[in-house]
Protein backbone atom coordinates (compact mmCIF):
# COMPACT_ATOMS: atom_id res chain seq x y z
CA UNK A 1 0.00 0.00 0.00
CA UNK A 2 1.30 3.26 -1.06
CA UNK A 3 1.61 5.88 1.64
CA UNK A 4 3.05 8.63 -0.21
CA UNK A 5 1.29 12.17 0.03
CA UNK A 6 0.67 13.07 -3.62
CA UNK A 7 -0.95 16.52 -2.51
CA UNK A 8 0.80 18.84 -0.89
CA UNK A 9 -3.23 20.76 0.32
CA UNK A 10 -4.02 17.72 1.79
CA UNK A 11 -2.57 16.05 4.98
CA UNK A 12 -3.03 12.57 5.11
CA UNK A 13 -1.63 10.27 7.93
CA UNK A 14 -1.55 6.79 6.75
CA UNK A 15 -2.33 3.73 9.91
CA UNK A 16 -0.58 0.96 8.71
CA UNK A 17 -2.28 -0.55 12.38
CA UNK A 18 -5.84 0.51 11.47
CA UNK A 19 -5.64 -1.16 7.72
CA UNK A 20 -4.39 -4.50 9.26
CA UNK A 21 -7.47 -3.99 11.53
CA UNK A 22 -9.71 -3.68 8.60
CA UNK A 23 -7.96 -6.18 6.31
CA UNK A 24 -8.16 -9.12 8.28
CA UNK A 25 -11.69 -8.30 9.75
CA UNK A 26 -14.48 -10.91 7.66
CA UNK A 27 -18.45 -9.98 8.35
CA UNK A 28 -18.89 -13.61 8.04
CA UNK A 29 -19.95 -15.12 11.04
CA UNK A 30 -18.72 -18.93 11.10
CA UNK A 31 -20.75 -22.01 11.28
CA UNK A 32 -23.79 -20.47 10.26
CA UNK A 33 -26.26 -21.61 7.10
CA UNK A 34 -26.27 -17.82 6.00
CA UNK A 35 -23.30 -16.18 6.45
CA UNK A 36 -23.01 -12.16 5.86
CA UNK A 37 -21.50 -12.88 2.08
CA UNK A 38 -24.07 -15.50 1.44
CA UNK A 39 -26.84 -13.17 2.32
CA UNK A 40 -25.88 -9.96 0.41
CA UNK A 41 -24.95 -12.41 -2.83
CA UNK A 42 -28.47 -13.37 -2.51
CA UNK A 43 -30.39 -10.33 -1.97
CA UNK A 44 -28.10 -8.33 -4.65
CA UNK A 45 -28.27 -11.01 -6.79
CA UNK A 46 -24.18 -10.59 -7.33
CA UNK A 47 -21.97 -13.88 -8.10
CA UNK A 48 -19.82 -15.40 -5.20
CA UNK A 49 -16.65 -14.06 -6.89
CA UNK A 50 -18.15 -10.55 -7.35
CA UNK A 51 -19.73 -10.51 -3.69
CA UNK A 52 -15.98 -11.23 -2.27
CA UNK A 53 -14.74 -8.71 -4.30
CA UNK A 54 -16.96 -6.09 -3.14
CA UNK A 55 -16.61 -7.13 0.10
CA UNK A 56 -12.87 -6.17 -0.17
CA UNK A 57 -13.44 -2.56 -1.98
CA UNK A 58 -15.68 -1.82 0.90
CA UNK A 59 -12.75 -2.48 3.56
CA UNK A 60 -10.52 0.41 1.08
CA UNK A 61 -13.50 2.57 1.21
CA UNK A 62 -13.37 2.32 5.07
CA UNK A 63 -10.12 2.81 5.27
CA UNK A 64 -9.79 6.02 3.18
CA UNK A 65 -12.37 7.38 5.12
CA UNK A 66 -10.68 6.88 8.25
CA UNK A 67 -7.52 8.82 7.04
CA UNK A 68 -8.61 11.20 4.44
CA UNK A 69 -9.42 14.44 6.12
CA UNK A 70 -12.56 14.85 4.70
CA UNK A 71 -13.60 11.28 4.40
CA UNK A 72 -14.44 9.35 1.32
CA UNK A 73 -17.89 9.04 -0.83
CA UNK A 74 -19.17 5.40 -1.41
CA UNK A 75 -20.17 3.59 -5.16
CA UNK A 76 -23.56 2.22 -5.09
CA UNK A 77 -21.85 -1.18 -5.02
CA UNK A 78 -20.00 -0.37 -1.58
CA UNK A 79 -22.81 1.41 -0.60
CA UNK A 80 -25.07 -1.34 -0.97
CA UNK A 81 -22.38 -3.48 0.94
CA UNK A 82 -22.49 -0.77 3.56
CA UNK A 83 -25.99 -0.98 4.00
CA UNK A 84 -25.98 -4.56 4.49
CA UNK A 85 -23.45 -4.43 7.26
CA UNK A 86 -25.41 -1.87 8.88
CA UNK A 87 -28.64 -4.62 9.44
CA UNK A 88 -25.77 -6.42 11.76
CA UNK A 89 -26.11 -3.55 13.95
CA UNK A 90 -24.69 -5.88 17.30
CA UNK A 91 -21.29 -6.88 14.59
CA UNK A 92 -21.36 -3.52 12.72
CA UNK A 93 -21.37 -1.58 16.20
CA UNK A 94 -19.70 -3.46 18.73
CA UNK A 95 -17.17 -5.56 16.66
CA UNK A 96 -16.38 -3.58 13.39
CA UNK A 97 -16.71 0.42 14.90
CA UNK A 98 -15.75 -0.51 18.74
CA UNK A 99 -12.81 -2.91 18.16
CA UNK A 100 -11.88 -2.82 14.54
CA UNK A 101 -12.42 1.03 13.55
CA UNK A 102 -12.10 2.42 16.73
CA UNK A 103 -14.55 4.86 16.51
CA UNK A 104 -17.93 5.07 14.89
CA UNK A 105 -18.94 5.87 11.87
CA UNK A 106 -22.59 6.89 10.77
CA UNK A 107 -24.72 6.33 7.53
CA UNK A 108 -26.93 9.20 6.95
CA UNK A 109 -29.31 8.97 3.89
CA UNK A 110 -29.16 11.83 1.22
CA UNK A 111 -31.11 14.97 1.20
CA UNK A 112 -31.79 14.54 -2.60
CA UNK A 113 -31.84 16.99 -5.51
CA UNK A 114 -29.40 17.84 -7.79
CA UNK A 115 -27.12 20.27 -5.66
CA UNK A 116 -26.71 17.19 -3.68
CA UNK A 117 -26.06 14.60 -6.00
CA UNK A 118 -23.58 17.26 -7.87
CA UNK A 119 -21.66 17.73 -4.04
CA UNK A 120 -21.84 13.71 -4.17
CA UNK A 121 -20.23 13.23 -7.66
CA UNK A 122 -17.70 15.71 -6.85
CA UNK A 123 -16.54 13.90 -3.70
CA UNK A 124 -16.72 10.26 -5.17
CA UNK A 125 -13.99 11.81 -7.92
CA UNK A 126 -11.90 12.78 -5.43
CA UNK A 127 -12.16 9.92 -3.37
CA UNK A 128 -11.39 7.97 -6.98
CA UNK A 129 -8.06 10.15 -7.11
CA UNK A 130 -7.27 9.40 -3.12
CA UNK A 131 -7.46 5.60 -3.46
CA UNK A 132 -4.89 5.56 -6.38
CA UNK A 133 -3.16 7.60 -4.09
CA UNK A 134 -2.92 5.72 -1.26
CA UNK A 135 -2.94 1.89 -2.65
CA UNK A 136 -0.57 2.38 -5.42
CA UNK A 137 -3.24 1.23 -8.14
CA UNK A 138 -6.65 2.93 -10.07
CA UNK A 139 -9.40 1.52 -8.25
CA UNK A 140 -11.24 -1.34 -10.06
CA UNK A 141 -14.30 0.45 -12.60
CA UNK A 142 -16.36 -2.76 -12.10
CA UNK A 143 -16.86 -1.61 -8.44
CA UNK A 144 -16.44 1.99 -8.38
CA UNK A 145 -17.62 3.63 -11.08
CA UNK A 146 -21.23 5.00 -10.71
CA UNK A 147 -23.38 2.51 -11.81
CA UNK A 148 -21.30 -0.99 -12.43
CA UNK A 149 -23.33 -3.69 -13.97
CA UNK A 150 -22.89 -6.34 -11.61
CA UNK A 151 -22.81 -10.08 -12.64
CA UNK A 152 -25.75 -11.76 -13.08
CA UNK A 153 -26.49 -14.78 -11.03
CA UNK A 154 -26.33 -18.10 -12.15
CA UNK A 155 -29.11 -19.29 -15.12
CA UNK A 156 -30.22 -21.94 -12.87
CA UNK A 157 -31.27 -19.25 -10.01
CA UNK A 158 -32.67 -17.39 -12.59
CA UNK A 159 -34.56 -20.65 -14.34
CA UNK A 160 -35.89 -21.38 -10.14
CA UNK A 161 -37.17 -17.25 -10.31
CA UNK A 162 -39.02 -18.10 -13.50
CA UNK A 163 -40.48 -21.26 -12.62
CA UNK A 164 -41.96 -19.39 -9.60
CA UNK A 165 -44.45 -17.95 -11.76
CA UNK A 166 -45.55 -21.31 -13.31
CA UNK A 167 -49.04 -21.52 -11.28
CA UNK A 168 -50.15 -18.29 -12.37
CA UNK A 169 -48.66 -19.10 -15.84
CA UNK A 170 -50.70 -22.38 -15.85
CA UNK A 171 -53.82 -20.43 -15.50
CA UNK A 172 -53.45 -18.77 -19.31
CA UNK A 173 -53.63 -22.37 -20.11
CA UNK A 174 -56.41 -23.72 -18.70
CA UNK A 175 -58.94 -20.75 -18.00
CA UNK A 176 -59.33 -20.25 -22.35
CA UNK A 177 -59.46 -24.17 -22.34
CA UNK A 178 -62.14 -24.44 -20.39
CA UNK A 179 -64.52 -22.28 -22.85
CA UNK A 180 -63.15 -23.65 -25.59
CA UNK A 181 -61.62 -20.55 -26.15
CA UNK A 182 -57.92 -21.51 -26.14
CA UNK A 183 -55.84 -18.88 -28.37
CA UNK A 184 -52.19 -18.78 -29.28
CA UNK A 185 -52.17 -15.50 -27.58
CA UNK A 186 -51.93 -17.13 -24.71
CA UNK A 187 -49.08 -19.47 -25.37
CA UNK A 188 -47.03 -16.26 -26.53
CA UNK A 189 -47.61 -14.48 -23.33
CA UNK A 190 -46.54 -17.32 -20.96
CA UNK A 191 -43.25 -17.85 -23.28
CA UNK A 192 -42.41 -14.65 -23.07
CA UNK A 193 -42.85 -14.42 -19.22
CA UNK A 194 -40.70 -17.85 -18.57
CA UNK A 195 -38.00 -16.30 -20.93
CA UNK A 196 -37.99 -12.90 -19.75
CA UNK A 197 -37.41 -14.39 -16.20
CA UNK A 198 -34.55 -16.17 -17.09
CA UNK A 199 -32.68 -13.89 -19.53
CA UNK A 200 -33.92 -10.84 -18.43
CA UNK A 201 -32.46 -8.42 -15.63
CA UNK A 202 -31.23 -10.28 -12.68
CA UNK A 203 -32.55 -7.69 -10.56
CA UNK A 204 -35.82 -5.34 -11.40
CA UNK A 205 -34.84 -2.48 -9.54
CA UNK A 206 -32.70 -0.32 -11.84
CA UNK A 207 -29.57 0.54 -9.74
CA UNK A 208 -29.14 3.22 -11.66
CA UNK A 209 -32.28 5.33 -11.51
CA UNK A 210 -31.99 4.75 -7.55
CA UNK A 211 -28.54 5.78 -7.32
CA UNK A 212 -29.90 8.63 -9.51
CA UNK A 213 -32.93 9.55 -6.94
CA UNK A 214 -30.62 9.13 -4.07
CA UNK A 215 -28.25 11.15 -4.83
CA UNK A 216 -25.13 9.72 -2.91
CA UNK A 217 -25.20 8.55 0.74
CA UNK A 218 -23.78 10.65 3.87
CA UNK A 219 -22.74 10.10 7.28
CA UNK A 220 -21.22 11.01 10.83
CA UNK A 221 -18.05 9.84 12.51
CA UNK A 222 -16.25 10.54 15.51
CA UNK A 223 -13.18 9.32 17.34
CA UNK A 224 -13.01 10.31 21.04
CA UNK A 225 -14.97 13.40 20.61
CA UNK A 226 -18.58 14.17 18.76
CA UNK A 227 -18.42 14.74 15.82
CA UNK A 228 -21.73 14.23 12.91
CA UNK A 229 -22.68 16.15 9.90
CA UNK A 230 -26.21 15.76 7.48
CA UNK A 231 -24.50 16.46 4.26
CA UNK A 232 -21.82 15.19 1.57
CA UNK A 233 -18.99 17.78 2.16
CA UNK A 234 -18.81 19.08 5.50
CA UNK A 235 -16.84 18.15 8.24
CA UNK A 236 -16.47 19.69 11.94
CA UNK A 237 -13.13 20.28 13.60
CA UNK A 238 -12.99 18.81 17.24
CA UNK A 239 -12.09 14.75 16.17
CA UNK A 240 -12.67 14.04 12.51
CA UNK A 241 -14.20 14.80 9.22
CA UNK A 242 -17.48 13.73 8.49
CA UNK A 243 -19.82 13.85 5.39
CA UNK A 244 -20.18 11.19 2.43
CA UNK A 245 -18.25 8.29 4.48
CA UNK A 246 -16.63 10.81 6.13
CA UNK A 247 -14.58 8.99 8.82
CA UNK A 248 -11.21 11.57 8.60
CA UNK A 249 -8.98 12.17 11.11
CA UNK A 250 -8.25 16.10 11.27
Amino acid sequence: MNTTQQDPGIRIVADKALWQRINDFSPDQPGIALPFSKKLAREQQWTTAFTAEAIAEYKKFVYLCCILPQGASPPHIIDEVWHMHLVYTQNYWEHFCEKVLQRKLHHHPSTGGRQDRNKHELWQRDTLTQYQVIFGTAPPSHIWQDSPPAPKAPIYKRLRRALRLSPLLLLLFILPGCNGTFTPVATWIALLAIFSGIFGSSDPRDPKKKHQDSGGSSCSSSTGSSCSSSSCGSSCGSGCGGGCGGCGGS
